[in-house]
């Protein structure tokens, strides 16, 4: 993704000029869910502003992607520490995953409608963004050089892309500790260390995902110390120190429950961070008492056997899945590779180590299923993607989806009964969407007494 620098800087500049007086129509201290932009009304995001915001001054920002386009829940999913930490944010309804998926147009237009109308400080500008979201994210901070920083949430740098000595942003990553993507942070880290960049990879617990409430609050202030290092914000030692303190006693909760790995890599995020800025004699004492026990090498060992685990369990699964579209899978071969699917899902269920490997194995597997049924259905191949969403749907913990994605395609075959089948268990699974029924393929049953009769349904009990 190539967005020039010339270009974005040129609109900052003429944005300033206007933003002013063109602030007045968007209330604060609330998502706007839908503000369209003034050049391109196909574009258009979510936009919060803090209730303290004035346009006398300027506001650091973040641009926010997510992989669907749900810019309004993504805003608010920034809210609470966009509030605390003084962050206008700004969520396209428009980018998301994939080659068609419009990022480029729509990152485009945020940031020249934004520039235009908002008082934007041109040296906190900051992107972010959830899985294909946040290589985006990432890809927009490599491309323009415009950004203070990122914060990429359950997916690392773009393919082809990586981290740099000239990279020029702080790097704050989340991931769940379930998220099939866990290993690619394992393995981003050593990469990250070796050209020198600021940045932490906060690990929560939980799936593929956005990170909770108090990681976010985490990831602006500690946007805000590094705009303290560079300069673009007012030094406060207090709370510089305060952050380290913080952090420090993260490491020693970490160490008191075993977690000697997690808690060596927290002191280590305070050196790298902080060196010269603060006190970092303490965790420098502990870097170097860590790294004499065998407990440190134990650990690292498990982590990397953790990863080879996840690889081999995913390993023949993928491989097969791969190879459905070539046509060559027989009825029982199929059925054998869905119950490998059913049987990592049990396998799943519990509370031990192992079983958190599995999460990750098994739900990497189903989103390779859905990818790979979504480019199915797109090639009209409805067969092979029918056999993608029924993966899906067998590894899937919330299987709707699933049921949903065979509905349309049942609809677009002109196969009612296998249809309205698929819909009473998209139902029965938990409903999302009340427009979901509302789409082009289903158009042509809308006067059809069952079909109708589920469809009042599917709007009763769609999250509202």
């Amino acid at each position: 993704m190539k967005i020039s620098l010339s270009i974005l800087l040129l609109l900052s500049a003429l944005g300033q000029l206007a933003a002013a007086t063109s602030t007045a129509e968007f209330p604060t201290g609330t998502v706007v869910p839908r503000v369209t932009c003034l050049d391109d009304v196909n574009q258009s995001y979510a936009l919060y502003l803090p209730a303290t915001f004035t346009a006398k001054q300027p506001w650091p920002v973040i641009y926010v992607f997510d992989p669907f386009a749900r810019g309004d829940s993504a805003a608010k999913v920034v809210q609470a520490a966009a509030e605390k930490f003084g962050y206008i944010v700004v969520a396209s309804n428009n980018s998301k995953n994939g080659p068609f998926g419009g990022s480029r147009e729509a990152a485009g237009a945020i940031w020249k409608d934004t520039h235009e109308r908002l008082p934007i400080d041109p040296k906190r500008q900051y992107f972010g963004g959830l899985s294909g979201g946040a290589r985006v994210a990432t890809s927009l901070a490599i491309s323009c050089q415009c950004a203070a920083g990122v914060v990429a949430n359950a997916a690392g740098f773009p393919t082809g892309k990586g981290p740099s000595a000239s990279s020029q942003f702080a790097y704050f990553a989340t991931v769940g500790n379930a998220d099939f993507n866990y290993a690619e942070f394992a393995q981003l880290r050593p990469k990250l260390d070796s050209t020198g960049m600021h940045y932490v990879i906060r690990v929560f617990d939980g799936p593929h995902g956005w990170a909770p409430a108090d990681v976010w609050l985490e990831a602006l202030e500690w946007l805000d110390i590094q705009a303290m290092i560079t300069g673009t914000l007012a030094r406060d030692p207090v709370r510089m120190q305060t952050v380290v303190d913080v952090t420090m006693a993260r490491a020693s909760r970490f160490e008191a429950t075993g977690n000697v790995l997690a808690a060596y890599r927290e002191y280590q995020a305070i050196v790298r961070n902080f060196t010269g800025l603060s006190q970092v004699s303490a965790a420098l004492a502990r870097i170097s008492e860590t790294e004499k026990s065998k407990s440190l090498k134990t650990a690292e060992k498990r982590e990397a056997a953790d990863l080879d685990l996840q690889g081999r369990l995913e390993a023949a699964a993928s491989e097969k899945m791969a190879a459905l579209p070539d046509g060559e899978t027989d009825e029982m071969a199929f059925r054998e590779l869905q119950s490998s699917f059913a049987d990592l899902k049990r396998q799943s269920a519990s509370d031990d180590r192992d079983s958190l490997i599995r999460r990750r194995a098994l739900s990497g597997l189903v989103v390779q299923a859905y990818e790979s049924g979504q480019n199915s259905m797109d090639g009209k191949n409805y067969s092979v993607a029918l056999r993608y969403f029924d993966l899906a749907a067998t590894g899937s913990a919330n299987p709707a989806w699933a049921y949903y994605q065979r509905a349309r395609i049942y609809a677009i075959t002109s196969e009612k009964k296998s249809m309205l089948s698929e819909i009473r268990k998209c139902i029965a699974a938990g409903v999302h969407d009340p427009s979901a029924l509302d789409a082009e393929e289903f158009r042509r049953y809308r006067d059809d007494r069952e079909f109708h009769s589920l469809l009042e349904e599917w709007k009763m009990k769609a999250d509202p």
